[in-house]
């Protein structure tokens, strides 16, 4: 197994579980503890994780949003599986607003299917995959640059959303609970509010394990959501809450 994929398996690994011991590990991964060892310490060093005595813990608060580095390697089969299905509601022809979310970030990679989009992001690694890999008309918002999300924020920010109106918004979030979706960057909370306030259709894409999750800020709650699309089927709280605000849940 090459490190980039134990690294992988040990993120989603505390994901799932948020304390792990280093024998838990050396079990599951079918490696030596000294193996195990110089990956966490590597991954620590990262900003990945943080180590514990006999393991690791991941770094996860209610106010402080997790690293773009950990964010892109997790979870990448259930966000793949959401961004096919999310790929159901994009039509050629339409303007979008993205996030800076990783989740979208997957979408995006399959936008090389589509003609005459045009996306309006926050996102510098967002932007950069549209370069890459599709014709899409990108406007990239200007701000300022917060390295350890890879995202661009502020009041600057703010006023160049206002020039646009999109068909829809892709995003992704914190945390979503019974009460709302929320965030744990308040900066961040208010350039997705904006992006939302401009759009005719809203779209969330989040994995299962946001749900039942609050953060810091309360971003909007489900009446402003149109679809959401996740991973597995949500409890059943969610579905009745759904069925009341009208918001479509579509499983990928």
């Amino acid at each position: 197994m090459l490190i980039s994929e134990r690294h992988q398996n040990i993120l989603s690994i505390l994901q799932k579980e948020k304390t792990v011991s280093t024998q838990k590990l050396v079990k599951s991964l079918f490696v030596s503890e000294a193996t195990i060892r110089r990956d966490l310490t590597e991954m620590e060093q990262r900003g990945l994780l943080q180590r514990t005595y006999g393991g690791a813990t991941i770094i996860e608060s209610s106010f402080k949003e997790s690293s773009i580095l950990i964010r892109e390697q997790t979870l990448i089969k259930e966000k793949r599986k959401i961004a096919l299905k999310c790929l159901e509601l994009i039509q050629e022809n339409n303007t979008y607003f993205i996030d800076s979310s990783t989740t979208v970030g997957h979408l995006l990679y399959y936008f090389n299917r589509f003609k005459d989009i045009t996306v309006i992001t926050n996102g510098l690694n967002n932007a950069l995959i549209l370069t890459q890999n599709s014709k899409t008309n990108i406007y990239l918002i200007p701000g300022m640059v917060y390295p350890k999300t890879n995202s661009i924020l502020g009041s600057g920010t703010l006023e160049f959303i206002n020039k646009f109106n999109c068909n829809a918004f892709l995003f992704s979030c914190g945390g979503i609970s019974p009460e709302g979706i929320t965030e744990a960057s308040f900066e961040q909370s208010l350039v997705k509010k904006e992006m939302l306030k401009h759009s005719k259709t809203r779209i969330l894409l989040v994995d299962h394990t946001k749900f039942n999750k609050t953060y810091l800020c309360k971003n909007y709650s489900f009446e402003d959501i149109d679809y959401i699309i996740t991973d597995e089927i949500p409890d059943k709280v969610y579905i009745d809450i759904c069925d009341k605000t009208n918001t479509k849940i579509l499983i990928g």
